[in-house]
């Protein structure tokens, strides 16, 4: 659908300059998203949409009913990280593949997609091939992520079932009856989609640019630094409370744990002119998530229409330390255009997120919680 009144960040202006005469856009007249049916009205009422995310088992036929509402431009479906048939639901007009995988303004086309065991576990990004120069640009992305086999998916806070729901963050319930999840504990599942469209900067463009310009964000939502500095938040103090705040958090994505809880965070590369460098403050995660032994990084690189994992083994760190700790894109200039946020890590019983421990799926189970031991550890 159009959706004309997309705005990154509902306090700051629509345009912020940076310099060159250049500015950070904030509003997005042109925006364009996916969204459910069940949605369209709450978006239309004003609520600020996240990206389509779907949630879906391995093993699992997933159908999908397009149906275009948009004035103007045509759309398609194509979750190109999914099995399908490319005669059929590639969701591009490719070579000499008959018929038109796209479809017009008013009209409506069903895409079918597997997420095939051999493939198992990923995610895979969703595009519009109707007119692809410009429609991911303004919004027109999201996601399928494929979860365990036989996995629930629950709202981390109300309980609710997430099934066929749009959800960027959702609690991952394993069925271990299920041979091969007989030891995977639950996890805290969230997808952080990044923006952005400035190809001069940290190219030979002379005078060299120091800032990022054009649209940027992440889930549509952006918290630039020139912004909370025109609001009273000094550079020592930026990632701190400050008027520009709501009263107390900024406007990006908020992943939200208990202290020790596994997170999986996909990190999407969803409309990039440029590479990114994903981080999470005092976290480390293993470069393969499933290999025993495998070398811990703290920041990974991540290209446009890229997918990849971040897996989170204790939220808090080794040490399960509570506290708001900053998930951000590396690259200083796409920091400062407002690809930021919190992870907030909440002490292990805190009841405003539902415990992972003791939910399952068709089983019960008990176990002691093990005492938490501190580990002094010196600042990077």
């Amino acid at each position: 659908i159009d959706y004309p009144g997309m705005k990154f960040n509902a306090k700051a202006p629509d345009s912020i300059e940076v310099d060159f005469e250049r500015t950070i856009q904030v509003s997005n007249p042109e925006a364009k998203i996916y969204a459910l049916e069940e949605d369209i009205v709450k978006v239309a009422s004003g609520a600020h949409p996240m990206p389509l995310t779907l949630r879906v088992n391995v093993g699992d036929c997933v159908k999908v009913n397009l149906k275009n509402k948009m004035k103007a431009s045509k759309a398609s479906f194509s979750a190109i990280g999914l099995a399908f048939d490319p005669k059929d639901s590639m969701g591009a007009n490719v070579g000499v593949n008959q018929g038109d995988q796209t479809i017009n303004p008013g009209a409506e086309r069903i895409y079918t997609y597997y997420a095939d065991p051999f493939i198992g576990e990923t995610t895979s990004l969703v595009w519009d091939w109707g007119n692809v120069m410009t429609n991911p640009r303004n919004g027109l992305f999201g996601a399928v992520v494929v979860g365990p086999k036989g996995s629930k998916y629950r709202d981390p806070k109300t309980g609710a079932d997430l099934t066929n729901k749009n959800a960027w963050a959702a609690d991952v319930i394993i069925d271990r009856s299920v041979p091969g999840n007989e030891m995977r504990p639950n996890y805290r599942d969230v997808a952080l989609f990044f923006q952005d469209e400035d190809n001069i900067i940290g190219t030979s463009f002379m005078p060299y640019v120091q800032n990022v310009a054009g649209l940027t964000g992440v889930n549509y939502r952006s918290e630039p630094y020139k912004y909370r500095e025109e609001q009273g938040c000094s550079l020592g103090k930026m990632f701190q409370p400050c008027k520009a705040d709501k009263p107390e958090d900024p406007t990006t994505p908020l992943i939200e744990a208990h202290t020790g809880d596994p997170v999986r965070i996909h990190v999407i590369g969803a409309s990039n002119e440029q590479n990114g460098m994903f981080s999470v403050e005092k976290h480390e995660w293993p470069i393969e998530p499933f290999m025993r032994g495998a070398d811990l990084i703290s920041v990974v690189e991540f290209a446009g229409s890229e997918v990849l994992d971040a897996f989170l083994p204790s939220a808090g760190g080794p040490s399960r330390l509570p506290g708001d700790y900053v998930w951000s894109n590396q690259r200083l200039p796409y920091s400062q255009s407002g690809q930021w946020g919190y992870v907030r890590v909440l002490p292990s019983g805190d009841t405003r997120l539902l415990p992972l421990h003791g939910a399952g799926v068709g089983i019960k189970s008990a176990s002691v919680e093990q005492p938490v031991q501190v580990i002094p550890v010196a600042a990077k």
